[in-house]
C-alpha cells in the first residue's frame, strides 16, 4: 500500500521503484554468536560490479586489535586444528 501511494504522489519514486533503483543499504554492521568463540561483530561493505549491477561482493571485516579480530584468529586456530575444511567454515 505504502508503496503504490508514494508512487502516485512521486512520479521520480515510481521510476526508481520500476527500475528498482532504491536504495540499498551497502554497509553495516553484523553481530554473529558463533559456538566456538562467542559473539563476533563485523563490518560489512557490498560492492557492485559496474558492469554487471546485479554481481556484488560482500566483504567482512574486523579492525585489528578488536576483540572480534582476536577472535577470528582463534577460530582460524581452532579449524587448522580441527582440520575443518574451509567450506564448512562458511556453513
Amino acid at each position: 500500500a505504502l508503496v503504490g501511494e508514494l508512487s502516485l504522489r512521486d512520479k521520480q519514486f515510481a521510476q526508481w521503484w520500476g527500475e528498482h533503483q532504491v536504495a540499498a543499504r551497502t554497509i553495516g554492521t553484523k553481530t554473529l554468536d558463533h559456538p566456538v568463540v562467542g559473539e563476533l561483530v563485523l563490518d560489512w561493505d557490498t560492492l557492485t560490479a559496474n558492469t554487471d549491477p546485479d554481481q556484488h561482493l560482500t566483504v567482512w571485516t574486523a579492525p585489528p586489535g578488536s576483540p572480534t579480530h582476536d577472535r577470528l584468529r582463534i577460530l582460524a586456530s581452532w579449524a587448522a586444528n580441527h582440520h575443518v575444511p574451509a567450506s564448512q567454515n562458511l556453513a
